[in-house]
């Protein structure tokens, strides 16, 4: 069958050499081996860094967490407005002054976070828009984020520590009840994201 004039003729396709099809990797594997240290991924290096700060805290000021600053601040802030009623109640008492290591620690955390989105050249992350899809506005996107902040800082309170108190210090001292409290977060966590977003 011939073709019509001015049509192109197919042919086979010129083979591509095995070794020009091998030598160029993936561009996401070229990315992946520019992040890494010596052939070490960075979440390892930094997990091993992030450890031997941990234990050498834990040895000069002791264990260290961040739920406990935000009662010891409501503290301070009552023994400013009524010391008579914030010197009878037993928990501010027992949470004592603001002036820790853990105020400092939530202070560079803040601090920390800002100048590293702020200096550093990372990727812009997930619009709002997108993490919170079901709230239409800013403020229903506000409010549910202070909600749910209040129930972590709440639910922190009574296990006795947050992450870093138990996953972070308690882990390290190899307290059992930081083991447990691991376990219930993570598995609450997947639980409540396969629940949210089950398609996900």
């Amino acid at each position: 069958m011939r073709s019509p004039p001015g049509a192109a003729v197919a042919g086979p396709r010129p083979a591509v050499p095995m070794a020009t099809r091998t030598a160029s990797p993936p561009a996401s594997a070229s990315r992946s081996a520019a992040r890494t240290v010596g052939g070490i991924p960075p979440w390892a290096s930094l997990g091993v860094l992030f450890g031997v700060t941990s234990a050498l805290s834990i040895l000069a000021f002791g264990p260290i967490g961040v739920s406990g600053t935000y009662p010891r601040a409501i503290g301070s802030v009552a023994r400013a407005i009524a010391p008579g009623w914030a010197a009878n109640e037993g928990y501010l008492v027992k949470m004592g002054s603001v002036v820790t290591p853990e105020s400092l620690l939530v202070v560079g955390l803040l601090l920390g976070g800002f100048l590293a989105r702020r200096l550093g050249h990372q990727p812009r992350p997930v619009a709002a828009e997108v993490v919170h899809a079901v709230e239409r506005t800013p403020g229903r996107r506000y409010l549910t984020a202070f909600l749910g902040g209040f129930l972590i800082l709440f639910g922190a309170r009574l296990a006795g520590g947050c992450t870093s108190g138990h996953i972070i210090s308690g882990i390290t001292q190899l307290a059992a009840s930081s083991f447990i409290f691991a376990a219930a977060v993570f598995g609450a966590g997947i639980l409540t994201a396969k629940l949210i977003r089950p398609r996900a």
